[in-house]
């Protein structure tokens, strides 16, 4: 199917370069120790953080996937990106790696700096499924992303600069 994208000549570089890449956060943006890396885990005193779990003193996260449909194609971005919860849904969260059943979907907020889209601390709603792959958010008033959106967060995120599109 032809997109309305398709007469973007920076979308079709994009496409000719492989396509949507997924963008990933290692941690939270708060969190002041160093990147996990190819380690299973980083642990700093009492504060720990994982591929998926992150306690930082008191807070507790959970890493999530936002899944954002691009304007004018089929595409879709993925973010794995880290929510701030309550120690309740983290903990119901954890339980689940025991066998327990998932947790009903539950509030968070984004820890992690999605510029254009949201700041640090914008409303998540985290939906986790039947406890078998990573708990599923949604970014509250965010439905979908505009390609300029799309290469903004890029640009942010440091995989790609429009430059690179534009033939410079």
């Amino acid at each position: 199917m032809v997109s309305i994208l398709d007469l973007d000549p920076r979308w079709r570089t994009l496409m000719a370069k492989g396509g949507v890449m997924d963008i990933g956060f290692d941690h939270p943006s708060d969190w002041p120790h160093g990147e996990r890396g190819e380690e299973p885990f980083v642990k700093e005193g009492d504060d720990q953080l994982t591929s998926e779990l992150c306690r930082f003193g008191a807070a507790r996260f959970l890493r999530v996937t936002l899944s954002l449909p691009i304007r004018g194609s089929e595409e879709v971005l993925y973010v794995a990106l880290w929510a701030k919860v309550a120690h309740d849904v983290f903990y119901a969260y954890l339980d689940t790696l025991d066998g327990a059943p998932a947790p009903a979907p539950a509030a968070g907020t984004l820890a992690n700096n999605l510029t254009p889209l949201a700041g640090s601390g914008a409303e998540l709603m985290i939906e986790f499924g039947d406890g078998t792959a990573r708990p599923a958010a949604t970014l509250t008033g965010v439905d979908d992303l505009s390609f300029d959106q799309l290469l903004d967060l890029y640009e942010a995120a440091g995989a790609l600069s429009r430059d690179e599109l534009n033939g410079a």
